[in-house]
């Protein structure tokens, strides 16, 4: 069975990261069954989101965020968090989108790295600079969702998309 245990390296903290604040250290299991370091996104821009399988307003997010990748050419990192147990349809889910190669999609079962990000709604999405810093974030999903990422991005990789 794969762990849904995410391990934080640092003591969750009660305050949400705000924007131009490091993003919280982690470390958690992909559902790939490997371990991944926040670390490790360290040196490109990332776009991190929480969702869950079930939640519509995830999947629009998804793929309005896979639509920007695709249109643009733009290359960042795309970190999925799954807030739920449900692994089976977790796989569906990605199996469902074509995600660029690299993406992660970590596993968040207990709310762990969901809490260290201060995340209370569905779909969060933050968008972290190469030095790991937290430029924007988005809570929830609608009207205006893929102009504002595409400026975001659009600005945090020098005016590429």
């Amino acid at each position: 069975m794969i762990s849904l245990l995410l391990l934080p390296l640092l003591a969750a903290s009660a305050a949400r990261p705000h924007v131009g604040e490091p993003a919280p250290a982690f470390e958690a299991r992909t559902l790939a069954g490997k371990s991944v370091r926040g670390e490790s996104l360290r040196g490109q821009v990332t776009v991190v989101e929480f969702f869950a399988s079930w939640c519509t307003p995830c999947k629009e997010s998804l793929s309005e965020i896979l639509a920007i990748r695709e249109s643009t050419k733009a290359h960042f990192a795309l970190m999925l968090v799954a807030v739920e147990g449900d692994v089976p349809a977790l796989k569906d889910f990605v199996a469902g989108h074509a995600l660029p190669a690299g993406s992660v999609v970590a596993l968040d079962g207990e709310g762990v790295l969901a809490r260290a990000f201060g995340e209370d709604r569905l779909p969060t999405t933050f968008f972290v600079d190469a030095r790991m810093i937290i430029r924007h974030i988005n809570r929830g999903h609608g009207a205006g969702f893929r102009e504002r990422a595409t400026r975001w991005l659009s600005a945090m990789l020098g005016g590429s998309p």
